[in-house]
């Protein structure tokens, strides 16, 4: 055991030492994931890749695009280097080069399969786990704030000044004694065409990057004040939840090269909406919602006490599963690529009936800039209007549900409600 720890430790500092602009996020935790991954295949995919194979996906193909970062290895240039598309293969990028790298990966892992060319796949297929792995580890890759805006709200005590937070090199992230969790998973189908899974490929890496954000400052505490027990139960934490989506990410890929898919597994008709990450940067409102212009799955009133979402009306009111608490006025915007997944969206809109006699809002939904919908004035106290609109066929879909105060409306008063939002396929 110590001799794999010291093992295990030589390789990290390898890594380190030979690529350090790109030590920003797991080290070991690539292979540790990558393992667990694997090992939740079913029968069937392990069969058709070979040991051989799987055990140089997990240890020679985890780290492809560090070995090519600087252009220090152009024979990998095939395997790092998209056509035609910019971005960084450690990175959540935009969402329209992310759907045609995706798209591209998937590609080239189905071609090289069906060729008979495993070993090549298993490249291509190690290059799409690692871009993946990167944005779920907490550090650099998945912080919402730099390295110095962090160390400015959680200074180090002197003798720990040297130490990165979000690096790897010198750094604190990827250390320590943590282990995944040994449970049971059956990883999921994220789509049955290459457009639906390399859409939801990226919604998920979105949410793994938010989640693993979540786990810097506990870490960071622990290791400038403590003893590194709970960084290491949240870094296990961290890549128990990455290993789960590589897992998804893998099955997925040789599940669409072969046109097989399992029984029992999601044919995903319909998303709410409420579970998309919005394309959102921070945004303040005079009223209601002066912190955040909106609220997923509940509401607030003007002295900011927080309800259940539901409309006012003649009609006894019921709680709404899912949905926006909304100001005004405010647009939340949702970016899905690639697009042509989704041919519908239907919500119903009004006011809640917190809402005090002066609100009256316009709501309007648009997609790549062209009106789909708009209401009539919706008053304090009416009924919900619904809304079914047919979505557009594009490459790329930008949606955007947008309130517009009314004119004299009280700004105060404008508590809006998009109730049950949703996606259909």
């Amino acid at each position: 055991m110590k001799a794999r720890r010291l093992l295990c430790g030589m390789l990290v500092i390898l890594t380190s030492i030979s690529c350090p602009l790109r030590a920003c996020a797991w080290g070991k935790g690539h292979r540790l994931i990558r393992l667990w991954a694997v090992s939740r295949l079913p029968a069937w995919q392990r069969n058709l890749i070979g040991q051989q194979s799987l055990d140089r996906l997990c240890q020679e193909y985890t780290s492809l695009q560090d070995k090519h970062a600087g252009g220090n290895a152009p024979q990998l240039d095939p395997y790092c280097i998209v056509p035609d598309v910019r971005l960084s293969l450690h990175d959540v990028n935009a969402a329209e080069p992310s759907a045609k790298a995706l798209l591209w990966y998937l590609d080239r892992i189905a071609e090289t399969l069906t060729a008979g060319a495993t070993d090549e796949a298993m490249k291509f297929l190690g290059v799409l786990c690692h871009w993946n792995e990167d944005p779920g580890c907490p550090g650099a890759h998945s912080s919402p704030v730099s390295e110095v805006q962090l160390k400015t709200l959680l200074p180090p005590p002197p003798d720990k000044a040297a130490f990165n937070y979000l690096y790897g090199a010198g750094g604190i992230m990827d250390t320590g004694d943590y282990r995944i969790a040994d449970v049971a998973y059956r990883p999921r189908l994220l789509g049955r065409t290459r457009e639906e899974a390399a859409l939801r490929i990226y919604h998920h890496q979105r949410l793994l990057q938010r989640d693993a954000g979540t786990h810097i400052i506990p870490i960071v505490q622990d290791m400038m004040y403590g003893n590194g027990k709970k960084a290491d139960q949240h870094r296990a934490t961290a890549a128990l939840a990455n290993a789960r989506h590589t897992a998804d990410v893998i099955y997925t890929a040789l599940c669409l090269a072969t046109n097989r898919f399992d029984q029992g597994q999601p044919s995903y008709a319909e998303q709410r909406l409420s579970d998309w990450l919005p394309d959102f940067r921070s945004q303040m409102l005079p009223h209601p919602y002066y912190v955040t212009p909106f609220l997923a799955n509940q509401a607030m009133d003007v002295r900011r006490q927080l309800h259940p979402l539901t409309f006012a009306g003649k009609q006894p009111s019921t709680k709404l599963e899912f949905g926006y608490g909304m100001g005004t006025p405010f647009a939340l915007n949702f970016i899905l690529a690639p697009g042509q997944v989704f041919n519908r969206f239907t919500c119903r809109v009004g006011l809640h009936p917190t809402a005090e006699s002066g609100g009256a809002v316009v709501f309007v939904v648009t997609a790549n800039g062209s009106e789909l919908v708009r209401t009539p004035v919706v008053k304090a106290g009416a009924a919900p209007v619904s809304i079914d609109v047919t979505l557009p066929k594009s490459d790329v879909v930008k949606l955007s549900l947008q309130t517009i105060a009314a004119r004299n409306s009280t700004p105060g008063h404008n508590l809006t409600v998009w109730g049950e939002p949703t996606l259909y396929r």
